[in-house]
């Protein structure tokens, strides 16, 4: 199982290499998708530590957890950063923020 996990992490690595935009929006969202990571990874190991001390798995909280990450802004948060994955014209600003017309480059 954790072999399949390392292979499933090495090769989502290996295409974000591929991935057009440049610069600080590619850097923004790096760090976005790394705080979520790592906030959903910290939740599942304090439960995990609590149910491990108590003895009693807090479901409520996990199904909290759960409604919260399927949520429709939670969605929409992580279809927004996927957008800003696209550059179809390869200039480094990502094409849903050239549509707002935020253009400018200092």
């Amino acid at each position: 199982m954790l072999k399949k996990i390392q292979n499933m992490l090495v090769v989502a690595l290996s295409k974000t290499d591929k991935l057009q935009i440049r610069g600080m929006p590619r850097l923004m969202v790096y760090l976005f998708l790394l705080l979520v990571i790592i906030c959903i990874l910290l939740f599942i190991a304090a439960w995990t530590w609590q149910w491990k001390t108590t003895g009693k798995a807090d479901l409520a909280i996990m199904i909290q957890f759960i409604t919260a990450i399927t949520s429709v802004s939670f969605v929409a948060a992580v279809g927004f950063f996927g957008k800003a994955m696209v550059d179809s014209n390869h200039d480094g600003i990502p094409d849903e923020f050239e549509k707002e017309g935020n253009t400018n480059v200092r």
